[in-house]
């Protein structure tokens, strides 16, 4: 197959695998009450790791920042995370989760592994995907 033709395939394939991942996203966030774009801020801030600014998270979400300030404000009046300033750099603006947001996440991330379209794929089949899908976006973010 030449190079652009596997471009091409390799973008049809991710395509379909954005709406398998979008299918499985929206049967587990009902549950909880959250839309997928909650659901996905929410899963990109970890509890256990250092504190991500939000122009970071919206760099990750590939959406304007206004719109993780927006998803920040409904994930506070759900009582599941709030808006403070990094521990290094007040004036940078970051999002905490709270206990009961660490507990919506961990059901979630529960659920998404449950149903996982990677959990056909064997342990190093998975983190030879990771390298490859890390190398892809790296590259993207440095453009």
């Amino acid at each position: 197959m030449r190079t652009h033709e596997t471009h091409a395939r390799l973008i049809e394939q991710l395509i379909s695998l954005g709406g398998v991942v979008t299918s499985m996203t929206k049967a587990i966030v009902e549950a909880d009450d959250l839309t997928e774009s909650q659901a996905n801020l929410l899963w990109l801030v970890d509890p256990d790791a250092e504190p991500v600014s939000l122009k970071q998270l919206a760099g990750r979400l590939q959406c304007d920042p206004s719109n993780v300030t927006l998803l920040s404000a409904k994930l506070e009046e759900k009582g599941l995370a709030l808006r403070a300033p990094h521990p290094a750099d007040g004036r940078v603006r970051t999002l905490l989760l709270t206990d009961a947001g660490a507990k919506v996440r961990k059901r979630l991330l529960a659920r998404a592994y449950a149903r996982s379209p990677f959990a056909t794929l064997e342990g190093k089949e998975q983190q030879q995907l990771h390298r490859l899908l890390d190398k892809v976006l790296t590259a993207q973010a440095e453009r």
